[in-house]
């Protein structure tokens, strides 16, 4: 077997296991055992990569839903910026400004009103670019 066969299975496994799923071959038992543990470090992951998401409602069963749905792209840092783009609860500040700020920066809103501690801006898309209008800090 090659390195990039072997890199597509183990990609195939891991997703399998992260969306609660069975690969061929696994014990069900363990399999679950395996899931859990994979979605419980990437959540540690992204808590400490950004310590206010222990503050959010449910965290731990919503970034478990979400992280069923959507395989790992990159760094915990961008599990956390995905989360907050998808996710719909609700979210204390000043996460549900980044969850908006995001958006607009993904093209799934036009504009957004920044209310985190020391930032009194508008950010709007326009034309393929965002803009921040306000203030300079």
């Amino acid at each position: 077997m090659t390195r990039p066969e072997l890199a597509r299975r183990q990609q195939h496994v891991l997703r399998a296991l992260l969306a609660g799923e069975v690969p061929d071959g696994f014990d069900p038992r363990s399999a679950t055992l395996t899931t859990r543990v994979l979605v419980t470090k990437r959540r540690s992951e992204a808590t400490d990569a950004f310590p206010l998401l222990r503050t959010v409602p449910d965290f731990a069963a919503r970034f478990g839903a979400w992280s069923a749905q959507h395989p790992r792209r990159g760094c915990a840092d961008d599990d956390v910026v995905d989360f907050l783009a998808d996710d719909t609860g609700e979210l204390p500040e000043p996460l549900a400004s980044i969850r908006t700020i995001e958006q607009v920066y993904r093209g799934s809103r036009s504009f957004a009103r920044d209310r985190r501690p020391g930032q009194a801006r508008w950010v709007i898309a326009l034309r393929g670019r965002v803009w921040h209008l306000g203030p300079r800090s």
